[in-house]
């Protein structure tokens, strides 16, 4: 009975003898996009990774992974005026629309940790890499999965119910969620009405500021605690799980909430900013093989 128990184990791990595939360049995809652009980027299960491109041309690769005969992900995108839509699909019948389709409301909490196996409809990965020009907006949506935005200066959306966001050297409005997973946020610059928030259940939240920010801030934890960089003016009591408050006089919301980690709004330094942008360094030449002299024969 016990090797029963164990040959179903590894059947179910191992799919039964069916085979892993991998598509690294399932999809491409590339066009111009001017300043003030979305482009929004879905995925059921898999990862999401922006960087800056070096021209006006947005660039997507869209990959892979699955297990069994044929690979269960279809990409679809449409435009739709200042509005791109690039998904991975993995319903037949589901399609690349802005407001719903196979991807139902991007509004997670953590009741949807009890839906996890009703929406496992595949075991198929798809994740996407985008080349982006600046001044474009991203919105990255993905159910599985982390996220990482660098270099994106037109705004941000980012959302995931079971992964990490890591946002770096972003600018414009910032706007992140993630169910199950830490979210860092590195922001170079803010417009004077750009808003900043961060929200999670079981993960900490990190957000780099310019030193010069001013907002009504909202940190609050339940299990964790809460630090500031800045200065803040508040009223009533303190409490070691709360902050809420004022810097300067700007009516703009900077809001970081938890349930499950800590809280740190923290204030950008100039080390930081050089470190990110310095190029990194060349390795070093290696070392020539020391010379061993012949011994002499006896």
């Amino acid at each position: 009975m016990r090797t029963l128990v164990s040959l179903l184990a590894v059947c179910a791990l191992t799919a039964c003898g069916r085979r892993a595939h991998d598509s690294p360049e399932a999809f491409r995809w590339e066009a111009e996009l001017e300043p003030g652009t979305t482009i929004h980027l879905r995925t059921n299960s898999g990862r999401i990774d922006v960087v800056p491109g070096s021209s006006r041309f947005a660039r997507v690769t869209g990959a892979t992974h699955w297990v069994g005969r044929n690979d269960p992900i279809r990409f679809a995108w449409k435009r739709d005026g200042d509005e791109v839509y690039v998904c991975a699909l993995s319903s037949r019948r589901g399609d690349c629309e802005g407001g719903g389709g196979s991807f139902g409301d991007s509004d997670h909490s953590w009741l949807d940790i009890f839906s996890l196996f009703k929406h496992r409809s595949t075991n198929g990965m798809a994740s996407f890499r985008v080349e982006l020009p600046t001044d474009v907006k991203v919105e990255a949506r993905t159910m599985n999965g982390s996220i990482a935005l660098a270099g994106v200066t037109g705004g941000i959306e980012a959302r995931t119910l079971n992964g990490s966001i890591n946002i770096s050297r972003a600018a414009g409005p910032i706007e992140a969620k993630a169910t199950n997973g830490s979210i860092d946020a590195v922001i170079d610059s803010l417009g004077s009405d750009d808003e900043v928030t961060l929200e999670g259940v079981n993960g900490s939240m990190t957000a780099v500021l310019p030193p010069d920010l001013e907002a009504e801030v909202q940190l609050s934890t339940v299990n964790g605690g809460i630090r500031s960089d800045f200065p803040v003016t508040t009223e009533g009591e303190l409490s070691k799980h709360r902050l809420r408050g004022q810097i300067g006089s700007s009516s703009r919301e900077v809001v970081l909430k938890t349930v499950n980690g800590n809280v740190s709004l923290l204030k950008r330094s100039g080390e930081d900013a050089a470190e990110e942008t310095s190029p990194p360094r060349p390795p070093a030449p290696p070392k020539p093989p020391k010379s061993i002299a012949p011994r002499p024969r006896t």
